[in-house]
């Protein structure tokens, strides 16, 4: 995890990795989309004075998808991608309680070609994490 360092210069833009594949609805995703202080537009466009500008990638709110929305999620995966939010919305499942199958997720694993787990994006963003932040009754 990266450590705060009160000389570094402020940080210009972050990504928050957004997973609503979990156990829940997107209500607090489509709650968002209502905040007037400060608006969705407003944090995505860097118009707040004093914050950097964020790049949100949320699987019902961004523009890519597919690979391309899933690039960012394994550049931070393997370390790559410096200031960065983990957002989880929604319940975690238990992948451990059965001996076959799963529950949620999101993506495929470009090795294996095998479903990209809730539970296993969690374990391979956190650690990575500026900061991990659970939405929602579900999430908490």
């Amino acid at each position: 995890m990266p450590v705060w360092d009160q000389h570094a210069p402020p940080i210009a833009e972050i990504d928050v990795l957004w997973i609503t594949a979990g156990l829940g609805c997107d209500g607090d995703t489509i709650a968002m989309t209502a905040a007037t202080q400060p608006s969705i537009e407003d944090l995505v466009s860097g118009g707040i004075p004093w914050t950097p500008k964020v790049n949100l990638h949320n699987p019902f709110l961004s523009f890519e998808n597919g690979d391309e929305f899933l690039k960012r999620f394994h550049q931070a995966a393997q370390g790559s991608l410096d200031n960065f939010i983990l957002v989880v919305e929604g319940s975690v499942p238990n992948e451990n309680n059965k001996k076959e199958g799963y529950w949620a997720s999101l993506g495929t694993d470009q090795v294996s070609g095998q479903p990209i787990t809730t539970c296993e994006w969690i374990d391979r963003l956190a650690p990575h994490a500026w900061a991990v932040i659970a939405v929602g009754t579900c999430a908490t």
